[in-house]
């Protein structure tokens, strides 16, 4: 994934993968114009046409939308050098929709890793391309921390979720996943202890660790606690 790629399509999908996105568009009479407004105007059809599919359950076929959408709106640093500052805006706006439809629908398909991967991107469109969109922001940092969370990654959950709460305080969704976070911080952090803890214990302390209700737990105790004596009465 490479987020100073000139294509943003290519910061999703392999060119292998691109190739196929061209020839569906191409043959379901989606060709790309050479003009600016009849680009942006296919995009949003074929973003709603990826919506529609995202409400019927088939996130595959809407991620596939979305991609072709992109295709439209991926136009070259030459071409957009000679951009106006309104459509620049305007181009930029579109590609921070489908992206986030993108991170959605990954979302809900519950692939954890291209969810986290598709928030990073737009969290990285947002930021080189000057939008200043907090709401869109803290949604891409929601599904961040989201995804992180299901990955077990708590730390990187936790952070990601603490500064979605920050840009959108009392967002209950926020709120809940962030509270799973610290919970889950807090387990992994006490594991830690417990594993270092152990590192320090004697192979017979390990032993003993554990219920009376064991009978190898109850037998190295009892073992310990006769060495123990043992090596009273030699002392003595």
């Amino acid at each position: 994934m490479d987020f100073d790629n000139e294509s943003l399509l290519k910061c999703f999908i392999s060119e292998e993968e691109e190739k196929t996105i061209i020839a569906w568009n191409e043959e379901n009479g989606h060709k790309r114009s050479d003009i600016f407004e009849y680009r942006l105007e296919e995009a949003d059809k074929l973003r709603e046409e990826g919506n529609e599919l995202f409400k019927s359950g088939d996130f595959a076929g809407a991620r596939q939308r979305y991609f072709a959408a992109v295709w439209h709106l991926d136009f070259d640093i030459g071409q957009q050098w000679n951009l106006m500052e309104k459509h620049q805006l305007d181009l930029n706006t579109r590609k921070l929709k489908v992206v986030s439809n993108i991170c959605g629908a990954y979302l809900k398909a519950e692939d954890w890793v291209n969810t986290k991967q598709a928030a990073d991107i737009g969290l990285r469109h947002i930021e080189k391309s000057g939008l200043t969109d907090d709401a869109a922001k803290a949604k891409f940092l929601y599904r961040k921390g989201t995804a992180n969370l299901q990955r077990g990654f708590a730390e990187d959950a936790f952070e990601d979720l603490k500064k979605a709460d920050a840009i959108a305080p009392g967002d209950k969704q926020v709120r809940q996943a962030l509270k799973a976070a610290g919970e889950l911080q807090r387990a992994d952090r006490q594991k830690a202890k417990e594993v270092w803890r152990s590192k320090l214990l004697s192979e017979e302390e390990k032993a003993c660790q554990g219920s009376w209700t064991e009978p190898a737990v109850a037998a190295a105790r009892v073992n310990a606690r006769f060495r123990r004596w043992c090596c009273r009465r030699k002392s003595d």
